[in-house]
């Protein structure tokens, strides 16, 4: 870390250090309705365009067997489990993310 200068990580967490950012962010949060995506499954099962998971292994809000289920109940779907990454894979991994795309997207 160059002195001076924040670290990448301290501008991405700087918006929580805000307790009104957190009270939002937690109500946004609270509401959610998993409906509208269980109303979607029949569609989805029915669906052959391919579908891509990428999931971090370490995921500790959504774990990754959830990602299992989806993929072995919807058709289509790949699953790229990303080992040693949380719930936003792409802080961990961005260049396995990345890989995991350019492989889907030019199969």
């Amino acid at each position: 870390m160059v002195l001076g200068r924040a670290s990448p990580a301290a501008g991405y967490l700087a918006p929580w250090t805000d307790a009104r950012v957190r009270r939002s962010w937690m109500a946004m949060v609270g509401a959610a309705d998993n409906r509208y995506t269980r109303d979607i499954v029949p569609a989805l099962r029915q669906n052959a365009t391919p579908k891509l998971l990428i999931w971090g292994e370490d995921d500790g809000f959504q774990k990754v067997e959830y990602a299992e289920r989806f993929a072995s109940e919807i058709p289509h779907t790949t699953l790229v489990r990303i080992p040693d990454a949380g719930h936003i894979p792409t802080d961990n991994a961005p260049g396995q993310i990345a890989r995991a795309l350019v492989d889907f997207f030019t199969a």
